[in-house]
């Protein structure tokens, strides 16, 4: 009889308990605060409604259809690949390379090459190179390595590590190294970075001034819905020496898998074997990355197994990039599974399989991503066949250009979760037609307009950075840091991102 009483009161204690804030937990929010960073719509946390509209993925644009770096130094072996990095140097105004070559006379397996550029079009392979060859001749590598993601550390106070590498190294797996120029390079250490439980063989690496940390994406086989598949892992560091425990990132999932078919038919004149669909699937083979304002943007490398190859010992099939986007470096979001970098037509030379720099960069007003096409899918290369071509091209967004919210003639409307944001002027990224517009409200949580604000004027025209006017005020400082809700009507317009800015 007097159990019950006794169970109550242990279950109004438990409940207590769990409401009891912690160090655990993570704190509530029910407000975006996006400061004064430009918001994307890759992903959809920022929108609470959208009628009428439709969200379109815009690929990358190639700038040559012939690669801008192909093998044509015999150091080089017989192709190259861009399992590595390119990245601007802002004090001495040039772009840098750091690419991979093949076996040859002069390295019995795949080194690290240099090169740089001007304008990041045309390059020169001119450079002498730092390691010993095989056979004494001159040449342009400076790394016995490969994947190296490299990164221009300004804010290291020792000079001797202004330039950090993640690499990998067939004797001892995923490991890091600094160097004062980026062209001699010294290990950080005796062992690995990442002690993983099976290391594969593709690991890349970025800096996000937007997380302040360094970041790895490293592939590591596990079982996926009952295969064992290649995947993406992650880890941190604030200080490029300790590194987070690796957790998965991407992994494959059942849409993925139902994608193979099509992307298998795209290659199809290159595949040398018949299909085997107790095989077929889908892999994320590596990653590279861009550092967003507001969030992470992955470029999966989505590798589509067609069959085991025999006496091979691996598959054959296709690779595509695709997009994936994270705020929070721990949910990871693919909502497009299309292409975001087109391959070609089979025969040319990226027209079977396709992998990115380490990480995209901006330029001027534009974002780069620098990428390895291959004339070959992913299986054996008959060494007879001497129409199997590789090399390095280059693949551009106008800024923050990825994804776009599209009003049709009669409009749509956009209307985003509550924000709080910081500065003095809301600008927007769009793209409207002669005939169109897009107009502004600013919002309560009751969605009604904040009453001493009008629409805003009409937006028209083609611009990165529309400044949006309330009438005649521009000046929206006084709403900062208080909760607000936009609402954008759209008519023939793509709206691509907005940003509160000083």
């Amino acid at each position: 009889m007097h159990r019950r009483p006794f169970f109550a009161g242990l279950l109004l204690l438990l409940t207590f308990l769990c409401g009891i804030p912690n160090g655990l937990a993570n704190p509530q929010k029910t407000v975006l605060d996006v400061g004064s960073k430009s918001q994307l719509f890759i992903e959809r946390e920022v929108v609470f409604d959208a009628r009428g509209v439709s969200f379109t993925l815009h690929p990358a644009r190639k700038v040559s259809r012939e690669p801008l770096l192909k093998p044509d130094q015999p150091c080089e072996g017989e192709s190259v690949q861009l399992y590595g990095t390119v990245l601007y140097d802002n004090d001495e105004k040039i772009f840098k390379m750091w690419y991979l070559g093949a076996r040859s006379d002069y390295f019995s397996r795949e080194v690290t090459f240099y090169a740089t550029s001007l304008d990041g079009i045309r390059w020169d392979k001119r450079h002498r190179g730092t390691i010993e060859s095989d056979n004494g001749k001159p040449h342009n590598a400076v790394a016995d390595c490969l994947l190296a993601s490299v990164m221009k550390d300004p804010h290291d106070p020792d000079p001797n590590r202004r330039y950090k590498m993640v690499c990998y190294q067939y004797d001892r797996g995923y490991c890091s190294m600094v160097s004062a120029d980026g062209l001699h390079w010294r290990d950080t250490g005796p062992g690995t970075i990442l002690p993983m439980s099976y290391v594969e063989d593709v690991i890349t690496a970025c800096w996000s001034d937007t997380h302040q940390r360094f970041m790895v994406f490293a592939k590591q086989a596990m079982p996926v819905m009952g295969r064992r598949r290649r995947t993406t892992w992650t880890s941190f560091s604030h200080d490029f020496v300790h590194w987070s425990e690796a957790r998965p990132a991407i992994v494959a999932d059942r849409r993925d898998d139902f994608g193979s078919r099509i992307r298998s038919e795209k290659v199809r004149p290159l595949l040398k074997y018949p299909d085997n669909p107790n095989v077929m699937r889908a892999e994320i083979y590596g990653m590279g990355a861009y550092a967003a304002e507001s969030c992470l943007i992955g470029f999966p490398w989505i590798f589509t197994a067609t069959l085991n190859v025999p006496n091979y010992g691996n598959q054959d099939g296709p690779m595509e990039v695709q997009f994936a986007v994270t705020r929070d470096l721990k949910e990871w979001q693919r909502p497009f599974r299309q292409p975001v970098i087109e391959l070609d037509q089979p025969g040319r030379w990226d027209g079977g399989m396709l992998c990115t720099a380490s990480y995209a960069f901006d330029h001027q007003d534009e974002v780069r991503l620098y990428y390895f096409g291959s004339s070959h899918t992913h299986g054996p290369v008959d060494q007879t066949e001497r129409k199997h071509r590789t090399g390095i091209g280059l693949a551009t967004w106008q800024k923050d250009r990825f994804v776009s919210v599209d009003g049709p003639p009669a409009g749509g409307t956009l209307t985003t979760v509550p924000l709080e944001f910081s500065g003095s002027r809301l600008e927007l990224n769009a793209n409207v037609k002669p005939q169109g517009k897009i107009v502004v409200e600013l919002l309560d949580m009751s969605l009604r307009r904040l009453g001493s604000w009008p629409a805003s004027q009409p937006v028209v025209g083609d611009d990165l950075r529309h400044v949006v006017k309330f009438g005649d005020v521009q000046d929206v400082s006084e709403l900062a840091g208080k909760p607000l809700i936009l609402r954008f009507h759209l008519f023939e317009a793509q709206l691509y991102a907005f940003a509160f800015r000083e």
